[in-house]
């Protein structure tokens, strides 16, 4: 059974933590006793914190050195202590100005992942939504030469996905526009997975020999488009502010950070478990399910939504993070992404 903080213990262990974020040093009774907010005794915060230590919030490093906060102390002022901090006009700005100039849905990842990193000095990270979640928009069929034909698969106004195919059959203009039609009557609207069901089963799409040879090639080439496209793009940037942190102490916990990055089909993986509801969420080191390598690891992540699919942006840094500013950022970023499929101003939070 979990004892509630009292009133005295909670402003402690928030001053601990505010300190530690700042200062990276374990902060002592001593010093904390000059915290205009506390108003205390250095011997009864010296008390209070020997109380957070016997209950896990904190830890002493060694004998002589003041108290840390332990990953349950970062918890516990993650959900209940810290006031989460408005994002700053200039960091609404960068967010936004960073999504608006992307062309395409590859460089808006690359834009998002580039602009929280310079903005949190942490490792931004923006995962794109899977195709197959993803709703419908348009499928043109673009001839071009030898019956070679382009692809082009439309899921908003910057999410697209492309390929280039040998059709080996009658590639005109008439007829590609005709079964691009049928296909785009039938579809609007659907999930993209539905695609796939359509072309092997066209149903009366489909009345002529050559228009079932034609339904055929295509259901082919989707079924190739989508498994090129089965390893969702994750765009990382900042690797150099994780790596030049002295908070990795050990080789192994960096080690840990690059195996995650060297396998970016683990990373999506990874990512997506952690996002299956609303919000913002917090994952702190042991709390990670591969908490004994990633012990050392804090990772802030938001959904968002961008023609139908779910994407995820997120930051990778330390435990030692400024979280309040850190949250607020990261919600900022993925509801200026989900208006953006909505043609909306993301609200200011």
């Amino acid at each position: 059974m979990n004892t509630p903080l009292n009133p005295r213990q909670k402003q402690v262990l928030t001053a601990i933590v505010d300190h530690y974020v700042v200062k990276a040093e374990p902060v002592s009774s001593k010093v904390l006793s000059a915290h205009p907010r506390l108003a205390a005794s250095s011997a009864t915060i010296r008390n209070t914190m020997a109380e957070l230590e016997d209950m896990g919030f904190v830890e002493q490093p060694h004998t002589s050195a003041g108290r840390k906060p332990t990953d349950r102390g970062y918890r516990t002022y993650v959900n209940d202590l810290m006031q989460v901090e408005t994002v700053t006009a200039e960091e609404a700005r960068a967010i936004e100005a960073g999504i608006a100039e992307a062309h395409d849905e590859q460089e808006m990842m690359s834009h998002t992942a580039r602009v929280l990193g310079n903005l949190t000095r942490q490792l931004g990270v923006a995962v794109s939504p899977a195709v197959e979640q993803s709703l419908f928009k348009n499928l043109s069929l673009v001839p071009l030469d030898q019956n070679r034909v382009m692809i082009v698969l439309s899921i908003s106004e910057t999410l697209f996905r492309t390929t280039l195919v040998d059709s080996g059959i009658d590639t005109s203009i008439y007829r590609l526009e005709s079964i691009a039609r049928r296909i785009n009557e039938r579809m609007q609207g659907k999930p993209v997975s539905f695609l796939n069901d359509l072309l092997k089963d066209p149903q009366e799409s489909s009345t002529s020999e050559e228009e079932k040879k034609a339904f055929s090639f295509l259901d082919r080439s989707i079924s190739k488009l989508f498994k090129a496209q089965s390893q969702p793009e994750v765009q990382i940037s900042g690797t150099k502010n994780i790596f030049s942190r002295a908070d990795f102490e050990k080789m192994e916990d960096l080690e840990a950070i690059l195996d995650l990055l060297d396998s970016k089909m683990a990373l999506v993986h990874f990512l997506r478990q952690r996002n299956e509801k609303e919000g913002v969420h917090v994952t702190i080191g042991e709390e990670h399910q591969e908490g004994h390598k990633l012990r050392s690891v804090s990772i802030v992540t938001s959904a968002f939504k961008l023609g139908g699919g779910q994407g995820i942006v997120g930051v990778i840094g330390p435990k030692r993070m400024p979280y309040s500013r850190l949250i607020s950022i990261v919600d900022h970023t993925a509801k200026a992404l989900s208006s953006k499929d909505h043609g909306t101003e993301p609200a200011r939070t």
